[in-house]
């Protein structure tokens, strides 16, 4: 089990103490122009009614849109944002496609800055009243795959004692994620495909991204720090101008008073060879879009259905029957994603 002191000789590593790491790309703004190609499959014959919606990028305090066209999409399509963070999709509507598949790319010019808050936790306010009033969503005790169970509860306290910091518990619960978990591209037994849920990442011992960051945010929850989910894809620096699966990538935002949010992502924190925890645990680097944030959607036109639980690549109903997003037994997901991508001067 982690301690608190270690977490907080963390805070204080040097140079000399952190582990090497191979050079990265010198980080600095970025401007990238994608083409994005989201491809809906194993359409019935006989389909009727196709509902889509595909996860496209927006606007948020360390990324600017500077451009966005649908180049090519079926169907009548409109951008709607769901009801609850008015996060943006481009929705698709089509009428008997007659097609196995149908394809929608979009282009957008996107430019990135990289963020590390470098925080001093003497300089971080508490969580106040007006806090949990504010951030209530971000502190849900109760919600789907994030739930504070009592043994979540436990870890927790464990892990913080009687620390009331919020920087110095963000820190130590982000590394005892690491410590007790795993990401399936550091460890291949572990699941590589799955709903991103807290309980299961501590049963198995790690899983996907969304698997860690769960138990992040419900670690984080049962502390009263206020946490969230994003999500989005990776640039890659060795793949320009070459059509790629970017797969996806979600991290986290914690709430620290006098800082704001704070992103982290832990699957980068922990890999190997990569920049290690004092360069993810309160920041993230230029390469990524994002595309939503939160879990829960409430789309717009109303979908089929309970909530949509996350937005990777998109949502899809087929004549009333919701589209695979994850692979169920010998059957493929049927939302898949390509990208392009050139970095502009």
């Amino acid at each position: 089990m982690l301690t608190l002191l270690t977490a907080l000789l963390l805070f204080q590593t040097s140079p000399a103490q952190a582990p090497a790491a191979a050079t990265p790309p010198k980080e600095q703004m970025r401007t990238y122009r994608i083409q994005q190609v989201v491809t809906l499959s194993d359409i019935p014959a006989d389909a009727g009614k196709v509902q889509w919606w595909v996860s496209i990028p927006d606007n948020n305090p360390d990324q600017a849109v500077l451009d966005f066209k649908a180049v090519s999409v079926p169907g009548s399509w409109s951008i709607q944002r769901d009801a609850e963070r008015g996060n943006r999709f481009l929705y698709i509507e089509v009428d008997s496609p007659k097609a196995a598949e149908l394809q929608a790319t979009v282009e957008f010019t996107v430019r990135r800055e990289p963020v590390l808050h470098s925080i001093d936790p003497k300089l971080a306010g508490p969580i106040t009243a007006v806090h949990r009033q504010l951030y209530a969503e971000e502190l849900d005790r109760d919600a789907p795959h994030m739930q504070v169970t009592p043994a979540l509860q436990a870890m927790a306290d464990k892990v913080c004692g009687a620390e009331t910091n919020p920087a110095i518990q963000a820190r130590a619960l982000l590394q005892h994620v690491i410590f007790l978990a795993d990401h399936y591209s550091k460890d291949p037994s572990k699941p590589n495909c799955g709903v991103g849920d807290a309980g299961s990442c501590v049963e198995k011992g790690g899983g996907c991204c969304t698997d860690l960051h769960s138990l992040f945010i419900a670690l984080a929850r049962a502390r009263g720090i206020p946490a969230r989910l994003q999500m989005g894809y990776r640039i890659n620096p060795t793949k320009p101008n070459t059509m790629y699966d970017p797969g996806y990538r979600c991290w986290v935002e914690y709430f620290v008073p006098n800082y704001g949010w704070v992103p982290a992502d832990a699957v980068e924190a922990d890999a190997v060879g990569g920049l290690g925890p004092d360069r993810w645990f309160s920041g993230l680097t230029e390469w990524r879009v994002w595309l939503n944030e939160g879990r829960q959607f409430t789309l717009r036109p109303a979908a089929v259905g309970a909530p949509v639980n996350t937005m990777v690549i998109g949502h899809a109903v087929i004549d009333g029957k919701v589209a695979r997003v994850l692979p169920e037994g010998d059957l493929k997901p049927q939302l898949s994603r390509r990208i392009q991508y050139a970095d502009l001067p």
